[in-house]
């Protein structure tokens, strides 16, 4: 982005949001980031500064999702940015606790970012309003008169199927390990578009009794966030687990390497190192 430190960045962006803002000259501002449900505890103190600005209220809309769905979901994610390891693996090592404790999260925005509003809703797609994310949501944060109207655009987040997330876990072992081949191959953006158009079978998940284990941790968290912040008398959670066209195979065939070769158009250079690597992970790595 041409700019030199994170003091700086955050300098810009504070003087464009805030002429962007009051160019708007609107009634009410909305933001939607993921990751400010992770904020710490300073950065909470920071919305709630932020939002005193303005002499107005401060409205929290968050949806949670089951952990052990997010799990899953969360691993393709960090695979098409550089992850290395199995899933299996990277749910033993990864300390999830500061976004999966619910609870904990939620009284933490209450206390340091002192909402007016803090409406917790369940990620369930088959029970949004109207059968809506958008009129859910809109419902939530109470903006009246924009139920309607909306163009559903393809996502710009594409799922792919546990062969095609098994190669890019090797193709990032392969950069890792050898920076020449780093240097020959496209970042992963382009070659997450290509792998998109693969028809590559189910998608990835782990074995259930560890996805149990992950729900269990947080049975007592989510039990106090179904009690203190929903209030409907029902579990947090009413949905099961996405079973449905999974595999918990983690597992790229090297037969299959020509293939992706050719759809990706990888260099010569890249295609024996690939290989090798491709039949070790196979043996198991």
């Amino acid at each position: 982005m041409g700019i030199d430190s994170p003091a700086r960045f955050r300098q810009r962006f504070q003087r464009k949001l805030m002429r962007e803002i009051e160019k708007a000259a609107l009634p009410r501002v909305l933001f939607s980031d993921e990751a400010l449900y992770g904020l710490p505890e300073q950065g909470l103190r920071g919305v709630a500064e932020f939002a005193a600005q303005y002499d107005g209220s401060l409205r929290v809309v968050v949806y949670l999702r089951r952990q052990d769905d997010h799990l899953v979901s969360h691993y393709q994610q960090v695979v098409k940015v550089g992850e290395t390891r199995r899933l299996v693996e990277r749910i033993q090592q990864a300390d999830y606790s500061n976004i999966h404790d619910y609870y904990a999260r939620l009284r933490s925005w209450g206390q340091q970012a002192q909402p007016d509003g803090l409406v917790v809703r369940r990620f369930e797609p088959d029970q949004f309003a109207g059968g809506s994310l958008h009129q859910d949501f809109f419902e939530a944060a109470e903006i009246r008169g924009l139920e309607c109207g909306f163009e559903q655009l393809p996502s710009r987040n594409q799922s792919l199927g546990a062969e095609a997330v098994e190669f890019l876990r090797i193709l990032n072992l392969l950069r890792k390990q050898d920076p020449s081949a780093a240097a020959l191959t496209a970042g992963n953006h382009d070659i997450i578009g290509r792998l998109g158009l693969l028809d590559d079978g189910p998608s990835l998940t782990a074995p259930g009794a560890l996805l149990d284990e992950v729900m269990s941790r947080w049975s007592a968290s989510n039990a106090a966030v179904a009690h203190e912040f929903i209030q409907d008398g029902e579990s947090l959670f009413r949905k099961p687990r996405k079973t449905r066209n999974t595999t918990t195979e983690q597992y790229f065939d090297p037969d299959r390497l020509d293939d992706y070769v050719t759809l990706l158009e990888l260099p010569e250079q890249v295609t024996k190192p690939l290989r090798t690597l491709v039949e070790r992970e196979a043996r198991g790595g």
